[in-house]
């Protein structure tokens, strides 16, 4: 995109400039907002994750309470 930029500066109208510029923005515009819905998405998986693991050490939790023998009298 900076070649073509550099090309309009150089040699083409203030408008076609814009317009090349205004396009470069919106391109721009467009991959950061991909990069924040992928990085949500992200964030989601891990959060995701860390609750299935919870609920795993729980379960673990609890069958790990359930087999031990207590002595007689407590």
């Amino acid at each position: 995109m900076q070649m073509h930029l550099h090309l309009h500066l150089n040699g083409g109208s203030v408008a076609e400039w814009l317009a090349c510029w205004t396009q470069a923005q919106t391109l721009s515009g467009n991959s950061l907002r991909q990069t924040v819905y992928t990085q949500r998405a992200s964030v989601h998986q891990a959060e995701k994750l860390v609750a299935a693991l919870l609920r795993v050490a729980r379960v673990t939790a609890g069958v790990a309470e359930s087999n031990v023998s207590l002595p007689p009298g407590l």
